[in-house]
């Protein structure tokens, strides 16, 4: 009889250890952890203790704790991760990624190997820093105590934190080595062998030939990471983030854990990740347009701008007008520019995910104001497109509105849409209110490994003047994120210097203001001299 209450017990646990790692991920279930339900099992019936033998308990705060918690979710959370945690607030429609489905208990950041639940660490952290270029903003004026309660409960929408999985390990992260060149060089390798290049693209831009069919476990459309921009990393930024992330894998997007042996290759493949961007994006605040005597070739693209990164400027969405675009799919433009006497011609390039030159595009497209973007694989029916724009005329009182101008100051706007390839010129009095320009600017574009280049051209006038600051704009339009008309990206008011065709010579500015500074210490000596002696003679 004894016999057979064992048997039973022990089925019963195997049972349900099996469910809930099928549930999280079978591939992690691992046999001594299974054998160790079995003996804990066999011992309890046995009449041993098992206090001995359990894992600590899971820490579920008070429930004064949990109160707490929940006040404030409900205050800042519920707006999107929704009333009861699953990921379906008033908000999330509009967010890209989705809201965290919190009963699911999947998390994407972790210290915790694949399959397993997050730390109370890793919820932690992703409340304080949020997760850059998300939806999930962070919070670092929440208090210890305020976080650690709105933890306690986020971990009552899922029973696992309560079960036996609630302890999760701890994947193991060693200290990273130092830096070099040539592990990097061997990261390119490790790199290609484990086809990363297939979500990531062969540069890192996230332009991989699968990256417009992924799906996060939901059935949501996920773009993956821009590897070459590092301060987007959703993990962090750190070469450590970088090895973690890849080891212990995104639960619930198509980011597996990898296990790359030997180690060495790890870390190379962490210094390759990590050499494809800076640390932070060094954004620009103006852009310099420098002479060049030969006339501008559009279709040299790049190449006709020299070397050297251009500046480089934030994309946000447009939120404030009807159309709104909650999260554009570019998130910053470099320009560049160069002008002759007779022409002004500014680069523009930014990284796209795919490049839609099918469809069409324009500035003035009207958009639902109820419309949603629900993304699946099913091709867009709007075209890639750029826009750049001006005052039409320097006004004493101010700039122009920025979103496409305003009654009182209109804009110049320069349009490509990159499915004909076709530049229109607009002016805009606001922007419902877009009218044909007179010259349409030329305008050559070319889309490679992930980054669209386009480059206007257009005759140069007296706002272009040699040591001027002109104000400049920019917007940016992703077909694959449903973007037209005023569902865009955009930027606020920038400048364009237009630097000196000839720089006059430091030398004589030097030599004066040296001669200046002597004279002036000359006359100094002098006076304490003269002073002196008539102190004396008195």
């Amino acid at each position: 009889m004894e016999g057979e209450t064992v048997i039973r017990n022990v089925t019963d646990i195997a049972i349900r250890v099996a469910a809930c790692r099928t549930r999280r991920a079978v591939r992690h279930f691992s046999r001594s952890g299974f054998l160790s339900c079995v003996l804990a099992a066999c011992l309890g019936v046995a009449g041993l203790p098992l206090a001995a033998w359990a894992q600590p308990a899971p820490d579920l705060g008070s429930e004064e704790q949990r109160e707490a918690g929940r006040s404030l979710y409900m205050d800042k959370c519920a707006q999107c991760h929704g009333d009861a945690g699953q990921g379906d607030g008033v908000a999330a429609p509009f967010m890209r990624p989705m809201p965290r489905d919190f009963t699911a208990g999947v998390y994407k950041v972790r210290t915790t190997p694949s399959g397993q639940l997050p730390t109370d660490d890793d919820l932690a952290r992703v409340i304080r820093d949020g997760m850059p270029y998300t939806g999930m903003p962070p919070w670092p004026q929440l208090s210890d105590d305020e976080i650690r309660n709105l933890v306690y409960y986020l971990k009552t929408f899922n029973a696992d934190f309560s079960g036996p999985y609630g302890v999760p390990d701890l994947a193991e992260i060693p200290d990273p080595p130092s830096f070099s060149e040539a592990s990097a060089e061997r990261g390119r390798a490790v790199y290609e062998e484990n086809q990363c290049f297939d979500c990531h693209g062969m540069a890192g831009r996230g332009d991989g030939s699968s990256a417009p069919t992924l799906q996060e476990q939901w059935g949501n459309h996920i773009r993956p990471a821009d590897l070459t921009k590092r301060w987007t990393f959703i993990g962090g930024a750190t070469r450590q983030d970088i090895y973690r992330t890849f080891t212990t894998g995104l639960d619930g997007s198509p980011m597996p854990s990898y296990s790359i042996t030997p180690i060495e290759d790890s870390w190379a493949l962490v210094d390759y990740v990590y050499s494809l961007s800076q640390d932070d994006p060094d954004y620009a605040t103006a852009a310099t347009a420098r002479y060049a005597a030969d006339p501008v070739d559009p279709a040299q693209g790049r190449a006709a701008f020299g070397e050297g990164r251009g500046a480089y400027f934030p994309v946000v969405g447009q939120v404030i007008e009807s159309g709104r675009s909650f999260m554009p799919g570019v998130d910053g433009v470099e320009v560049k520019a160069r002008y002759n006497a007779d022409e002004i011609a500014i680069m523009l390039a930014w990284h796209d995910m795919s490049a839609e030159t099918t469809g069409e595009n324009a500035p003035d497209m009207a958009v639902p104001p109820t419309e949603q973007v629900v993304r699946d694989t099913v091709a867009s029916v709007w075209s890639d497109a750029v826009a750049v724009q001006f005052p039409q005329e320097m006004a004493p009182e101010g700039l122009p509105y920025f979103l496409f101008g305003d009654a009182g100051q209109p804009v110049d706007l320069w349009f490509a849409d990159l499915a004909s390839g076709a530049g229109r010129s607009y002016v805009g009095r606001g922007s419902g209110n877009l009218i044909a320009g007179e010259t349409d600017p030329s305008v050559h574009a070319t889309y490679e490994d992930g980054e669209w280049t386009a480059v206007f051209a257009m005759p140069r006038d007296e706002r272009f003047a040699e040591g001027a600051f002109v104000p400049i704009a920019f917007s940016v339009w992703d077909g694959f994120n449903d973007e037209r008309g005023n569902r865009r990206g955009i930027t606020g008011w920038y400048y364009l210097y237009i630097e000196p065709s000839e720089r006059p010579s430091p030398v004589m500015p030097m030599l004066r203001a040296g001669g200046l500074t002597l004279l002036a210490l000359l006359s100094i000596v002098g006076l304490m001299r003269f002073r002196r002696r008539t102190s004396v003679s008195a």
